[in-house]
């Protein structure tokens, strides 16, 4: 038996593992092959502290093992089979990166070995093939609608911690995606635009989230222009923050990741089941390849620094 809830406390556990800033760069260097703390530590930019703590809560979500090499009691950082799994979501936000970031350091280009074909990510449905998007699924909603919802958002919500420091480590590949959802308070924002919220008093209504913390956050995706910050009222003068297109891409990637936690999660813990309409069944999202369509994993993806 589900939770009736689309996010609950148990997902967002997992999220708060794996959807951190820090993890999220973390996974990226993993995927890479950087396994060692000092290397690690460079290419993020994380502290030495920060980046103890979440090594630590990535081995104990069983996303990464430690092995010993070398002489004394010196470790590596490896994926585990669990964290292997995440790779679909990696590969997504390197491809949001690579279509929305319009500074200089843009991610490096794919190739998918099995195919020979430049690596663009797919998600799509697994029961029928279609691509999965924000408009493609349904939320298939209790007919308590979504205030139960939200009331479990408020909750989480209140968990939070605050902001941590941006991403500042020599590897700029997918720092503006982690500085974005990597965040708990501008993720929950992004979960609730794409339950349809729009105002900033549903905001701060639907997530109990401070008025200077919501300004700050809201003022930041507008201008990564992920919302869109749209006048609806003249006298006084009122806005809407809506979905941008960047925000929207974003939809498949938070999805994704959602679907990661959900799957280590029991039965009786797991969150309501998204349809998707394309095909009327529960939606399971596979990440492939948009060439060839079959699933990368590490070893079949090449890195290269043409643009």
């Amino acid at each position: 038996m589900n939770s009736g809830l689309l996010i609950n406390r148990a997902v967002a556990g997992g999220l708060d593992v794996i959807g951190d800033r820090w993890s999220l760069l973390i996974l990226r260097d993993a995927f890479l092959g950087r396994r060692r703390f000092e290397e690690i530590r460079a290419h993020t930019g994380a502290s030495r502290a920060t980046l103890t703590r979440r090594l630590a809560a990535l081995v104990d979500a069983d996303v990464l093992y430690r092995k010993a090499y070398g002489t004394g009691s010196r470790v590596e950082y490896r994926l585990t089979a669990t964290g292997q799994e995440l790779f679909g979501a990696s590969l997504l936000a390197w491809q949001w990166e690579s279509r929305w970031d319009h500074g200089e350091q843009l991610p490096a280009r794919l190739r998918h070995s099995v195919c020979g074909s430049p690596l663009h990510p797919r998600a799509q449905c697994r029961a029928c093939a279609e691509e999965v998007t924000l408009d493609s699924v349904d939320w298939n909603l209790p007919a308590a609608g979504l205030e139960p919802q939200f009331e479990e958002l408020r909750s989480i919500g209140g968990q939070r911690r605050v902001r941590a420091e941006q991403a500042t480590g020599s590897d700029r590949d997918l720092a503006t995606v982690s500085n974005l959802i990597g965040d708990r308070w501008t993720l929950l924002i992004l979960i609730a635009a794409f339950f349809g919220v729009r105002r900033y008093d549903d905001y701060a209504r639907h997530l109990s989230i401070a008025s200077n913390i919501l300004t700050q956050r809201l003022r930041f995706l507008v201008e990564a222009e992920v919302l869109e910050r749209i006048r609806y009222q003249q006298n006084p003068p009122r806005y809407e923050y809506r979905l941008a297109p960047r925000g929207r891409d974003l939809y498949p990637l938070v999805m994704v990741m959602r679907q990661w936690a959900e799957q280590r999660l029991p039965p009786d813990q797991r969150p309501l089941a998204l349809r998707h309409k394309g095909c009327g069944k529960p939606l399971v999202i596979d990440v492939v390849c948009g060439e060839c369509g079959q699933k990368p994993w590490p070893l079949d993806v090449t890195r290269s620094e043409t643009r």
